[in-house]
């Protein structure tokens, strides 16, 4: 599908710059002459990818900030987990709750471990999405827009095509998997939150099962902590995860472009 669309693109250029008077119409007395160069195209592309290069200069100092981020994050899961296991009535209380979201909550256990493997998988591809920039500004520091050459800007773009989009697609995939998880924890906390405010029937059902008092302001003071963390580590979550959206969005249309133009090169100079 991606190479009948990357066809389909250099279809469209071409038309574009033929539509625009750029290519005189052929004659028998005149054969058809692109109007642009091979030079000319070569330059475009390297233009473009410039572009890539240096947004991911400017979101470089963003994208280091997020390992930091996942360490808070793997700090406030250990808190959620403490809170739970702290208080014997939090953690009986927490079996009685409704589900936030149907068969994601079983046990608390279950969602914390979950949390944890994304974190780690977000890790992962945060170090996987470092090195392919790393990788990619190095290539292009190497390319020289006044003797660029097609091959050159045509190898860099599909390498930021098949490997920096899709390792920071991998790093989106994982930021929204924690966001998931941390959304239900959000919920959750807020349904414990409820519960040690109200005397609804599961709370009720908790204190029959366990012979359990009313919590202690402790307790609540916990809870109260915890859903504060955790809903502003979501709100910063969001955040990162729209940054790299955006981001992404930037990029694909620009390499897109470098590719139709290297491509185009690279027929010229057949």
């Amino acid at each position: 599908m991606k190479g009948i669309m990357m066809k389909r693109s250099m279809m469209l250029a071409a038309a574009m710059l033929m539509l625009g008077g750029c290519v005189p119409e052929p004659t028998q007395q005149q054969p058809q002459k692109p109007c642009m160069s091979a030079e000319q195209l070569d330059a475009y592309g390297y233009d473009y990818l410039a572009r890539v290069a240096k947004l991911l200069r400017e979101d470089k100092k963003n994208i280091e900030s997020f390992e930091g981020f996942i360490n808070t994050m793997k700090g406030t899961v250990d808190n959620y987990s403490e809170m739970v296991k702290s208080s014997v009535y939090i953690s009986n209380v927490v079996r009685f709750l409704p589900i936030p979201y149907a068969g994601e909550v079983s046990n608390t256990t279950k969602l914390i471990s979950k949390t944890v493997l994304n974190l780690g998988g977000a890790a992962s591809a945060l170090n996987r999405y470092k090195s392919s920039t790393d990788a990619f500004l190095a290539g292009f520091d190497k390319l020289d827009r006044s003797n660029v050459k097609a091959a050159d800007v045509s190898r860099l773009a599909v390498y930021a095509d098949t490997k920096l989009l899709n390792d920071a697609n991998d790093l989106e995939a994982s930021l929204k998997e924690i966001s998931s998880s941390t959304a239900v924890m959000a919920a959750t906390t807020q349904s414990i939150s409820d519960a040690l405010d109200t005397t609804g029937n599961y709370v009720n059902q908790a204190k029959n099962f366990v012979g359990l008092s009313q919590p202690n302001g402790d307790d609540k003071s916990k809870v109260a902590q915890n859903r504060n963390s955790i809903n502003a580590r979501m709100i910063q979550l969001n955040q990162k995860i729209a940054s790299l959206e955006k981001s992404g969005q930037t990029h694909r249309f620009n390499i897109a472009k470098a590719r139709i133009y290297s491509e185009l090169a690279m027929q010229l100079e057949q």
